[in-house]
């Protein structure tokens, strides 16, 4: 409802020292037992007469409704979710949902009572993660500030001045070894159990040859447990590759001639990676049950993300150097020419660099 009256006032209050003034708006009339009396919406409370003054002129001079005056965090959040996350892979929504978990503080709290403290409250709170979470809290209190400002509901947006505050020490990345991929390829039957010994669907899926097609082609896992057997041509050698970190991520993938054998004998399903339902597996399960489980039966210690790099570092001593067009279209890096359209010719010089590639 908009105030139908078109006017308020200004009270002070007694005891209030922080914020002793009211902005109060008339929004109607009730009647009960002969009795008429005028209805209130409180605008808002301030700390000094002015701004209060102000307050009530900003509502006068642009009217809103002031039920909308009380939504949610929490509905703002839905609202910017749905349409933020529509193109991002399913464990970039992972990540921003495993985010606003951390924004419990926040749930429940009208926008219009949010400020710059209790945002930054919640970033320090956290300051023991990644910069990444830091980064994925920021991107959220960006997006439901914005939507908010976009719907009249708030006239500052106090997001803009937050600070990382990140103390998380960066993680390195380990290099796989020649004898660890050596290893690998010895190892492509092996099927583990899951950790806890129970029974799962996902129990007697073989996919060490996945982490062997990572070390081969420098594709992100997030990337590569979303591929379709529909979008790979073996003839061509390559995936048309439906990236969605960057738009340099949607690229073609060139597949090297060692992991060949391994694309083909996964084009059954619908997609390449898949467990026995039928369906994709996720990044937590993928790595919960079968990457970490792996790395401690085989002695080794890597991250999904340590492939890529590897790869990156393997093609360099093999002459494509990492900072190359080429190298940085094969990877989907975002600084990469994506431009040029990708011509036959285009395809047989990614194949012919991919192949370079010698652990």
């Amino acid at each position: 409802m908009k105030n139908p009256n078109g006017y308020g006032g200004v009270s002070k209050l007694p005891g209030n020292r922080r914020r002793p003034y009211r902005v109060r708006l008339t929004t109607g009339w009730q009647q009960e037992g002969g009795k008429r009396w005028q209805k209130y919406h409180t605008l808002g409370y301030y700390a000094s007469r002015r701004a209060a003054l102000i307050a009530l002129a900003d509502y006068n001079k642009r009217p809103y409704d002031l039920n909308l005056h009380h939504i949610t965090c929490a509905e703002l959040y839905k609202k910017w979710y749905a349409k933020h996350t529509a193109r991002l892979s399913q464990s970039s929504c992972y990540s921003f949902a495993a985010a606003w978990k951390k924004c419990a503080a926040l749930w429940q709290q009208p926008i219009t009572s949010v400020k710059k403290t209790h945002m930054q409250a919640i970033l320090d709170d956290n300051q023991h993660l990644s910069a990444s979470v830091q980064t994925r809290l920021k991107t959220i209190f960006s997006g439901i500030f914005r939507l908010a400002l976009e719907n009249d509901l708030i006239s500052v947006d106090y997001s803009h001045y937050l600070e990382k505050s990140s103390t998380a020490t960066q993680m390195a990345r380990s290099i796989f070894s020649r004898s660890e991929i050596s290893c690998l390829w010895q190892n492509l039957t092996l099927a583990l159990p899951l950790p806890n010994g129970s029974r799962h669907h996902y129990i007697d899926v073989r996919l060490v040859d996945t982490i062997l097609i990572m070390l081969y082609s420098g594709i992100r896992i997030g990337e590569l447990l979303q591929i379709k057997t529909a979008q790979i041509d073996l003839k061509k050698q390559i995936i048309d590759l439906h990236g969605t970190k960057t738009k340099a991520a949607k690229r073609i993938l060139p597949l090297h001639k060692e992991i060949l054998p391994l694309i083909e004998a996964r084009m059954h399903g619908t997609y390449l990676i898949e467990a026995p339902t039928g369906q994709n597996l996720n990044y937590d399960a993928y790595k919960k049950c079968f990457f970490d489980p792996l790395m401690a039966q085989l002695k080794m210690q890597h991250k999904p993300h340590d492939c890529r790099h590897t790869f990156i570092s393997g093609m360099d001593s093999c002459g494509v150097a990492a900072g190359s067009v080429i190298l940085k279209r094969i990877v989907g890096h975002a600084n990469a020419d994506v431009t040029e359209s990708y011509t036959h010719k285009n395809i047989r010089q990614l194949v012919s660099a991919v192949n370079k590639l010698k652990y």
